[in-house]
């Protein structure tokens, strides 16, 4: 990334030094036009969501680059003026160094991630599409520091998955599994009393969590220490639905994606293909 911010700093320079040297009032020249919307382009494709979700840059930071790079593609129209060219790159350039560069440098060179970083790197492999728009917001909601809304995304994701593998092994399976639990006297489950008969995911989203967690140990896709790391999981998504004073820091944020991460997201018993 280092290197490649390097180009783009190098690139704006250019382009300026060309800009500079029309003698016209307006940018006419299509070598120049085309340079401006490819760098622009080139920021949004390959630097402003990298630069927050696997850098830690702060959303607001980059946001403000992203203006000046879109004014960059606005500008490549024929004929825009050479003084809001100037104005613009003028404004990119004054303090990309200092900004980005030397963030970066400081990284590099063993300083601590930030923490938002650290939970980008936690939810590095995504799962499906559906399920990455939710994590994509958590890590959106984590970078503004409302770690509650985070937290409630989160879980949104995960319960989903498992709403969608018990799909995948059959509705009947579920209800079996739970009539089965129900009907033991002695053992683990012989307080579990919630006998299911759901036929879709419309039903199965009417159930409750916890009930989820239960029958899914039951059905052997987790074995009882997940069980209880998913509900503590759960219980922290309560917390942060509800008024109360327990604090949620980017530290129970760590650890409550890291589990998910590998209880339910990582976790083969949790593919939906």
């Amino acid at each position: 990334m280092l290197d490649k911010l390097r180009t783009l700093q190098n690139d704006l320079g250019i382009l300026r030094k060309a800009v500079s040297a029309i003698t016209t009032e307006g940018i006419a020249k299509k070598s120049i036009r085309t340079k401006a919307e490819e760098i622009g382009s080139k920021w949004f494709s390959e630097f402003s969501e990298e630069l927050t979700s696997r850098c830690g840059f702060p959303p607001e930071l980059i946001e403000a680059y992203s203006q000046g790079f879109g004014r960059l593609i606005k500008l490549s129209a024929p004929n825009n003026l050479k003084k809001s060219y100037l104005m613009t790159l003028r404004t990119l350039l004054k303090s990309f160094r200092n900004d980005l560069i030397i963030p970066l440098q400081m990284q590099a060179k063993g300083a601590p991630k930030p923490k938002v970083s650290l939970l980008s790197e936690v939810l590095s492999v995504l799962p499906s599409p559906a399920e990455s728009a939710y994590l994509k917001e958590a890590i959106e909601c984590a970078h503004h520091e409302f770690y509650r809304a985070s937290v409630i995304l989160g879980w949104c994701a995960a319960i989903d998955r498992i709403h969608r593998v018990i799909e995948k092994a059959g509705f009947q399976k579920f209800n079996v599994t739970s009539s089965v639990m129900a009907s033991q006297n002695t053992g683990r489950f012989k307080k579990f009393n919630s006998v299911q008969n759901v036929s879709s995911l419309s039903e199965i989203r009417e159930v409750f969590d916890t009930v989820i967690l239960w029958i899914v140990e039951g059905m052997e896709l987790i074995d009882s220490n997940q069980h209880t790391r998913l509900r503590s999981c759960f219980d922290m998504r309560c917390q942060c639905a509800h008024p109360g004073e327990a604090p949620i820091t980017s530290y129970n944020l760590l650890s409550y994606f890291s589990d998910l991460n590998h209880i339910i997201f990582k976790n083969d018993k949790f593919k939906t293909y």
